[in-house]
């Protein structure tokens, strides 16, 4: 599990082209915040006029861009890691410590999943929305959920393919 995989995505290539182009939907999204807090900032300090609810758009984008951008950063294993302890723990240990990583997270994602889905739902039932613009919040909720969901699907993915690969090299 400690070896890296990256540019080798462990799940099929159809989805990981589907992840790709959700992380460059985010590149153009986060380019699309910055020229609107570069636009806000000019208006606001030259002609003392601010752009009303750019703070909102901007809040928005970043959980979009974010949450658009970490399932294509896990499917290509790209993730910063630390390995203060990998050599102290061994090759076993090593393995052990990125399985139990790997299930914890699982298990904190799929709870954050479902709280999200629940909020997304709620936000839905009651129309909340942002204060200045009134965009509805549920979909925010949404993406989260299926960013996080993703990330979760992608762990398992990893926690599963060591152990065909070493089922299939036992020849």
């Amino acid at each position: 599990m400690s070896e890296p995989t990256t540019g080798q995505p462990l799940i099929a290539s159809r989805w990981v082209r589907v992840l790709d182009l959700a992380a460059y939907l985010s590149g153009i999204l986060l380019l699309g915040i910055m020229l609107l807090v570069a636009t806000a900032v000019f208006f606001r300090y030259f002609l003392h006029q601010p752009i009303l609810g750019s703070q909102e758009i901007v809040q928005l984008g970043m959980v979009l861009v974010v949450m658009l951008a970490i399932p294509s950063t896990a499917a290509h294993d790209l993730h910063i890691r630390v390995d203060l302890l990998d050599k102290a723990l061994g090759e076993g240990g090593r393995f052990f410590a990125d399985l139990l990583g790997r299930v914890l997270g699982i298990v904190v994602l799929s709870l954050m999943v479902w709280r999200c889905v629940l909020k997304a739902f709620d936000t839905y039932e009651y129309a909340d929305t942002t204060n200045m613009l009134a965009l509805p919040l549920w979909p925010i909720y949404a993406v989260i959920a299926a960013g996080m969901g993703m990330y979760a699907v992608i762990l398992l993915v990893e926690i599963i393919a060591p152990f065909k690969t070493r089922g299939l090299n036992h020849d």
